[in-house]
């Protein structure tokens, strides 16, 4: 009797994880957890997983094949404005860099660019593009949520991330907020929690397409187990660190909902709870939404930044060799789900994840 060669599929079904996890963790990729790491791969040994020669060969031949000639340039566009610097924060900076890695493989070189910088003014800084001729431009994310940008996109194919760039719509690559959001849910609900509360500000619900806000509320509604209760919205995200009764206001939130447990986008959260001797999972479990790596105590879902800055330069990359350019009539909005980090803010899980509503 022949039996068929176990798969990385077989592996995920078995380890209740995606494929894609998979494929990182026996990479030794550095989004998954050394434990999730080691857990995979102790499954993969049980099935006696081996990759397959003849793929293996062909997908390194694909690879030797890629490089290609030199194409041209494409830009990085910031909408420089005071006070904002994009290259501080751990998220944008890995756009850019799966990006930059990603346009090699088309033989594209990416550049930054910015607008409204150094004296330049849109016109300028449209003709500097024309003449260096570069077709195609991605995004950086606007400084602010609700922004607008007038350019001569008729001249260029463009892509831009997340939704702080509300006019115009264009193509655009973002993490899974919502289905982030509901993944967390659903991991809390699967550990015993059953009131969860929710940190994040309105204007960085806003920047994520409110999908965050959307995800809490229909696991609630949808969720027997759960007790419906209300978010922590309302603070203000410059000002968050400058008050001193920030914790105090986060500690009542705890206290008047008697929460079992709290998902967040602030990934810092921790620092605040410990000021407010609220420990974690003691006291509260926490999870994070959009952890930047995994290099984290907080549990929660990795963003998968890098992989986002590379499949936003696929989209971009494509449309520059179709000849499309300007505003979409239908723009393509772009997903990729998040990576579970087990961390340590939450108690073990006590049963399998429910099936998707």
């Amino acid at each position: 009797m022949v039996t068929r060669r176990p798969t990385q599929r077989d592996i995920a079904l078995k380890a209740g994880v995606g494929r894609s996890t998979v494929s990182l963790a026996l990479k030794d990729h550095p989004k998954i957890s050394i434990e999730t790491r080691n857990r995979i791969k102790s499954v993969a040994e049980s099935l006696e997983y081996s990759p397959d020669p003849m793929l293996s060969a062909l997908a390194t031949y694909r690879n030797r094949i890629r490089e290609q000639a030199f194409h041209g340039t494409l830009g990085w566009l910031v909408n420089a404005q005071p006070g904002y610097d994009w290259e501080q924060g751990p998220y944008y900076t890995s756009y850019f860099a799966g990006a930059v890695a990603r346009a090699a493989t088309y033989g594209y070189h990416l550049e930054k660019f910015a607008l409204n910088a150094n004296g330049i003014s849109r016109s300028r800084l449209q003709s500097i593009l024309r003449a260096r001729n570069v077709g195609g431009l991605l995004l950086c994310p606007q400084p602010r949520a609700g922004m607008t940008m007038d350019f001569a996109w008729e001249d260029f194919a463009a892509v831009t991330f997340g939704y702080s760039l509300v006019s115009p719509l264009l193509h655009t690559v973002a993490s899974a907020h919502f289905l982030n959001t509901r993944h967390v849910v659903r991991e809390l609900a699967a550990r015993g929690y059953t009131r969860i509360g929710l940190v994040i500000d309105r204007t960085t619900d806003r920047r994520c397409g409110s999908n965050v806000y959307a995800g809490f509320l229909i696991e609630q509604e949808l969720d027997p187990r759960l007790t419906r209760l209300p978010a922590f919205l309302d603070h203000d995200p410059v000002q968050i660190r400058e008050e001193r009764n920030y914790g105090e206001k986060l500690h009542q939130y705890i206290e008047t909902h008697q929460l079992d447990a709290l998902l967040t986008s602030d990934y810092r959260i921790l620092e605040i709870l410990n000021s407010e001797d609220i420990r974690a999972p003691d006291r509260i479990g926490v999870a994070g939404l959009s952890l930047p790596s995994a290099d984290t105590p907080l549990s929660g879902v990795v963003e998968d930044s890098t992989q986002i800055g590379a499949v936003a330069m696929d989209l971009l990359a494509g449309m520059v060799q179709r000849g499309e350019k300007g505003v979409p009539a239908s723009p393509i909005r772009t997903h990729l789900e998040g990576i579970w980090h087990e961390g340590g803010t939450l108690r073990p899980r006590r049963e399998a994840l429910r099936s998707n509503i």
